[in-house]
């Protein structure tokens, strides 16, 4: 074999090596602990034109265990109805796949959500609530995080979940963003949902 063909396979090589490894989903044992836990919601700051499944209503409930894995090593979430409030049947089992990154110390000005002052939430980041805004890829974040695609009151969106090795509020973000291809949306659903636990 020449040099040339024989680095062209070397290089081959590399790329089916890397591309397995993007696809390949981490181990329980690679997740971090508090990745497995159950969270309460505390705030909604999803656009107020939403709808009822994206607008979840605080006091509900949902975890990721380590016992709802998949055979194709995603997890799937659970939801936990309360007292006379009820998950929208979208959100059961959504199938997230961890995504590895640096730790979530801090909530990201982006993520903040203050109840009762949603559209001053949403509007303080230009990323969420751009109108019309669509991102047909996978979005990237250094954080690490669950991430899903699901389809929620009618829209394709990811489902990005940041949980954060604290106790008490915001120790999970849930973070929506539309994934629709059409071209006519013209108003956004993107938002934030805290949660604590």
């Amino acid at each position: 074999m020449t040099r040339k063909i024989s680095l062209t396979a070397f290089a081959a090589a590399q790329c089916v090596i890397a591309s397995l490894a993007a696809v390949t989903p981490a181990r329980a044992a690679e997740i971090p602990n508090y990745f497995f836990s159950q969270w309460t919601v505390t705030a909604n700051c999803t656009e107020a034109h939403a709808g009822p499944a994206a607008r979840v209503q605080s006091g509900l409930q949902f975890k990721i265990s380590k016992d709802a894995a998949t055979a194709d090593g995603t997890y799937r979430l659970q939801t936990i109805n309360a007292s006379g409030k009820q998950w929208a049947s979208e959100w059961n089992g959504v199938k997230l796949t961890y995504r590895a990154g640096t730790k979530m110390n801090t909530v990201p000005a982006d993520f903040k959500c203050v109840a009762g002052s949603e559209a001053a939430s949403t509007s303080a980041s230009p990323f969420l609530a751009m109108s019309g805004y669509v991102q047909t890829a996978e979005p990237q974040y250094a954080q690490q995080h669950w991430y899903g695609v699901a389809k929620i009151h009618g829209q394709l969106e990811h489902v990005l979940i940041f949980p954060r090795d604290v106790k008490g509020e915001d120790s999970a973000i849930i973070v929506l963003q539309s994934a629709n291809t059409s071209t006519d949306i013209v108003l956004d659903d993107d938002g934030v949902v805290s949660s604590r636990n």
